[in-house]
C-alpha cells in the first residue's frame, strides 16, 4: 500500500513539475495526513524538495514539491547496430553528460565491450566522486529478447548477440541495478517520461535506421505483447513475396525501408547523403527511389494507425533527417487513407531527443521503475 501511495504522488508531481501538498490531496484523494508522511519521507531520501512559488492575485505565497536534482544520477546506455551512446541525466530529466562512439567497425559483445567497458566505468566512477547516488543503468538494445533473463535472442541485423545475457554481464561488471529494454521501446520511454508523453498517454515510436523498429505506449505503460513482439513494425509485410528478411519473413518494411533496404534500391551511391544530392538534382532513378520510399512509409504508418489508434505517432532514428522535408505531404496524403472521422487527429511529429532517444530512453526506463515500484528501487540502490 505504501508504495502504491508513493507512486502515485510521485506520479502527480511529475505529471505537473511542481504541486502542492494540498493539490496532491484533491488529485490523489489520499488524506492530508498521508500526504504528509509520504513527502516527508521522499524529502528525506533526496527524491524530491521543497520550491517556493508565488500563487494567487494577493502575492501569496506557499510551498510547492518538485523533484530533487541534487542527490541522484541516472545512467542510459544505447547499444546500436552502427553507434553507442552513454547519457547521464538527473531526476528533472536534465542530461548532464553525453559519450557517443562510432561503432560500425565492431562486431559482437566482446568487440563492443573493448568500447564500452572503460567508458562506462569512467562515468560511474565520475559520478560518485562527484558524491551522486546512481539509481541505475538502463539500456536500449536491438530486440527480440527475453525480458525474464535479460537475454537477446536474435536480433536482426546484429550479429553476434545471439541468446547473450547482457543484463547478467553488466550487473556483474558495474554493480548496478540494471534494465535492458527493445531500442525503439526505449525511444517511446523517452517520450514518455521526458518529452511529449507528459501530456500524451497512448503513442506509438517508431524508429528508423539500420533497421526500423516500434515502441507503443498504452495508457502511459509500454506493450510487449505474450512474445514481446508488439510494435515491431518493421517486420509487417509491405512488399507481397519481397525480399527475405533476417526474421524469416518476406517483403518486411525494414527491406525495403531501411537505410540499408534503400540503398540496395539504388544503384547510384551507398550512402543516404549521395542519394538525397542525386534526388535535388533530379536523377530519375533516386527520384523514383525516394517515391517508393515515401510510398513505403505511408503504407507502414497507415497500418500503425489502423492498429493501435494513437494519440500521436513520433518518428525518430538515423534515417528520419534524409526524409523530413517530405513528412508534410506524407501526412497530408495520410489524411485521405484514413477513417474519415479520425483524420483530423492524425499527429506525426519528429522525436525529442533526435540520435540521443534511445539513450535518453534507456535513462527513463529507471526512472519510470522509480516512479512505479519507488521503495524497491531505493532499497537496491541502498543496498
Amino acid at each position: 500500500m505504501k508504495q502504491s501511495n508513493m507512486s502515485e504522488v510521485l506520479e502527480k508531481i511529475w505529471q505537473h513539475q511542481q504541486i502542492s501538498r494540498v493539490e496532491l490531496v484533491e488529485h490523489t484523494g489520499l488524506t492530508s495526513g498521508t500526504i504528509t508522511n509520504l513527502t516527508h519521507e521522499l524529502i528525506e531520501l533526496g527524491v524530491i524538495r521543497e520550491f517556493e512559488a508565488v500563487s494567487g492575485n494577493v502575492g501569496r505565497r506557499r510551498v510547492m514539491l518538485g523533484f530533487d536534482s541534487r542527490r541522484y544520477r541516472i545512467i542510459g546506455l544505447d547499444i546500436g547496430r552502427a553507434t553507442m551512446e552513454i547519457v547521464v541525466v538527473d531526476l528533472n530529466g536534465k542530461i548532464v553528460r553525453t559519450i557517443e562512439r562510432d561503432m560500425s567497425d565492431r562486431k559482437g559483445p566482446d568487440d563492443y565491450f573493448e568500447v564500452i567497458d572503460p567508458l562506462l566505468r569512467e562515468v560511474k566512477r565520475d559520478i560518485e566522486s562527484e558524491g551522486y547516488t546512481i539509481l541505475g543503468l538502463g539500456v536500449g538494445v536491438p530486440g527480440p529478447m527475453d525480458y525474464g533473463a535479460g537475454t537477446l535472442l536474435d536480433p536482426p541485423n546484429f550479429p553476434g548477440w545471439k541468446n547473450y545475457p547482457l543484463r547478467s554481464v553488466l550487473e556483474q561488471k558495474f554493480g548496478l541495478t540494471t534494465l535492458i529494454e527493445d531500442d525503439a521501446r526505449t525511444s517511446a520511454m523517452a517520450e514518455r517520461w521526458y518529452g511529449l508523453g507528459r501530456t500524451t498517454q497512448n503513442l506509438v515510436f517508431i524508429t528508423m535506421g539500420i533497421g526500423i523498429g516500434g515502441g507503443v505506449v498504452t495508457d502511459g505503460k509500454i506493450v510487449r505483447g505474450t512474445n514481446g513482439l508488439c510494435g515491431q513494425v518493421g517486420h509487417m509485410t509491405i512488399v507481397i513475396n519481397g525480399k527475405m528478411c533476417d526474421c524469416g519473413n518476406r517483403g518486411c518494411w525494414e527491406t525495403v525501408g531501411s537505410i540499408p533496404g534503400i540503398l540496395s534500391r539504388w544503384s547510384g551511391g551507398n550512402s543516404m547523403e549521395q542519394l538525397l544530392a542525386a534526388v535535388r538534382a533530379g536523377e530519375p532513378e533516386a527520384l523514383k527511389c525516394m517515391e517508393d520510399t515515401l510510398s513505403y512509409l505511408e503504407t507502414g504508418l497507415i497500418n500503425v494507425y489502423n492498429l493501435y489508434d494513437p494519440e500521436l505517432v513520433v518518428l525518430g532514428g538515423r534515417l528520419y533527417p534524409y526524409l523530413a522535408d517530405y513528412l508534410l505531404p506524407v501526412q497530408n496524403h495520410l489524411r485521405s487513407r484514413l477513417y474519415a472521422f479520425a483524420k483530423d487527429r492524425l499527429n506525426i511529429v519528429p522525436s525529442t531527443y533526435g540520435t540521443s532517444q534511445s539513450a535518453v530512453g534507456a535513462a527513463a526506463l529507471v526512472f519510470g521503475f522509480l516512479l512505479s515500484e519507488p521503495v524497491r528501487l531505493l532499497a537496491l540502490t541502498e543496498g
